[in-house]
């Protein structure tokens, strides 16, 4: 999976019950998340990559590594299609 990051659009709170995303494009759609979800996020948006960060989430619940990387993938794929993760831009050096 490429590397992802936050779209610059969406907006994220954040708790220890879980987590909900704000897309504040166009009419605002709300995309909710599981506690280990919420905090995949988390770790997203502080730069982590996606398997990284589903690393991190396995070892804080004592989780199976594969099977939550397997989830997280899942998860990033429905949150590619919703355009609240992109690859992040690169920038082009100009003259």
């Amino acid at each position: 999976m490429p590397d992802l990051r936050p779209a610059a659009t969406v907006r994220a709170t954040i708790t220890d019950r879980g987590g909900m995303l704000l897309d504040l494009r166009g009419k605002g759609r709300w995309y909710a998340l599981t506690l280990s979800g919420a905090l995949w996020w988390r770790y997203l948006d502080e730069g982590a990559t996606v398997d990284q960060a589903a690393d991190r989430v396995a070892e804080t619940f004592g989780a199976d590594p594969q099977q939550v990387r397997a989830d997280m993938h899942a998860l990033a794929q429905q949150l590619v299609d919703c355009r609240m993760l992109c690859a992040p831009t690169r920038r082009r050096w100009h003259r």
